[in-house]
């Protein structure tokens, strides 16, 4: 039997201590660096826009079916860039949900899918849109009690959605900038169809 010194296997167990702290910090494999997830897609938010204004347009006119005619084919334009946004975020884009108010209102335009505000688009986005200032509220409706101010609230939503989409399409790529900066357009003029 070998006589091992006390020494030398003081030295080597300090030694192989220290290779393995070394191979665990400094040369060693790593674990992948974390990795932050991609921000969530903008249009997430300007599409749970569309359906707040769309879900606006809805309540308003069964508060005051008088204004039916007036607010229905800005309505339906509401549902028509919903429907371009949906196709621009492919299978990122989240169902449609519907309301009663949406499907038994004749404003829907026929085969579009009625829908309803959102609140927030699914994985909690950051980027959320602008309040409408015409959504529902808990039990209350949040329509204006009379035509002129429901029709007011409406041209406030269509102002603030406009500048919005335009803001977002200042820095979203080629394809999606045109996309916004066409809504944006459009919500721009039926500030004034509503005037």
């Amino acid at each position: 039997m070998v006589a091992v010194a006390r020494r030398s296997v003081l030295i080597g167990g300090a030694v192989g201590a220290g290779l393995l702290a070394a191979g665990c910090t400094a040369g060693g494999p790593s674990s992948p660096a974390p990795t932050t997830p991609a921000p969530p897609d903008p249009l997430l938010a300007e599409l749970a826009d569309e359906r707040r204004l769309i879900a606006g347009y809805d309540a308003t006119i069964e508060r005051h079916p008088g204004l039916r005619a007036r607010l229905t084919a800005v309505r339906d334009d509401h549902a028509a860039h919903a429907a371009a946004l949906v196709t621009a975020l492919g299978p990122a884009a989240p169902p449609s949900p519907t309301t009663p108010a949406a499907t038994d209102s004749p404003a829907a335009s026929p085969g579009a899918s009625p829908t309803a505000s959102s609140g927030a688009s699914p994985g909690g986005s950051p980027g959320a849109a602008p309040s409408t200032g015409i959504e529902s509220s808990g039990g209350g409706t949040g329509i204006p009690a009379t035509p002129a101010a429901a029709v007011a609230a409406l041209r406030a939503a269509e102002r603030a959605a406009a500048a919005a989409r335009g803001t977002v399409a200042l820095t979203a790529p080629p394809d999606r900038a045109r996309l916004l900066a066409g809504i944006s357009a459009s919500e721009a003029s039926h500030v004034a169809v509503l005037a």
